[in-house]
């Protein structure tokens, strides 16, 4: 019996300790972080998507003219904020992202993320601020600060997250497909800039 009761009131704290971490939760879920009010608006288009596709449809015959050359070729590859973000909201709109709201920003040297995802529990809303350096002419995500709701994380769960970001990165970037030798990549205020090599590297 005792043994019983003893599980009965392990549930139970457990039980009210869920409900606390479910408000809790929910509370800070709602709150939009307030940098989100500071990101500047993007004017969408299909004709951004469409311009994002033809450089990369460009960046790819590129890519495979070199190779069957067997010669190495200089890239630039420049994406603005509306490119970019129309391509995200089409996807939105595909169903291909876990989200109902997203927004990025290139400023000068580091760029914003805002997501609100659409998990069914809980809308969730985050920031993310960052950077992207290159290793080995690879990219990689480097995370300055993630914000859930208006609070900061602590800093085990940024580099959590930035470990995450660059798993993904390397499984979809479509640079990774192409075999490029990435040299630089430069944010400014309103696009990103990637530059490198592709084909041969001797």
């Amino acid at each position: 019996m005792k043994i019983l009761q003893g599980f009965l009131i392990a549930m139970g704290v457990l039980a009210v300790l869920a409900i606390l971490a479910i408000v809790i939760g929910y509370v800070m879920a709602l709150l939009t972080p307030d940098i989100r009010s500071n990101m500047r608006p993007v004017v969408l288009s299909s004709e951004s998507v469409d311009s994002l596709n033809q450089k990369l449809d460009d960046l790819k015959t590129s890519c495979v003219t070199a190779s069957s050359s067997n010669t190495k070729k200089d890239i630039n590859l420049v994406l603005t904020e509306e490119e970019v973000n129309s391509a995200l909201v089409m996807a939105l709109a595909e169903g291909t992202l876990p989200a109902k709201d997203v927004l990025v920003n290139f400023n000068d040297g580091y760029m914003l993320i805002y997501n609100a995802w659409s998990f069914p529990a809980l809308p969730i809303r985050t920031v993310i601020m960052g950077s992207i350096d290159v290793e080995n002419g690879k990219p990689t995500f480097l995370i300055k600060d993630f914000f859930l709701g208006k609070l900061p994380v602590p800093d085990s769960i940024d580099m959590g997250v930035q470990q995450l970001a660059n798993i993904l990165i390397r499984l979809n970037v479509p640079l990774q497909e192409l075999k490029i030798n990435i040299k630089d990549i430069t944010i400014s205020d309103g696009q990103i800039q990637i530059t490198g090599t592709t084909g041969v590297t001797q």
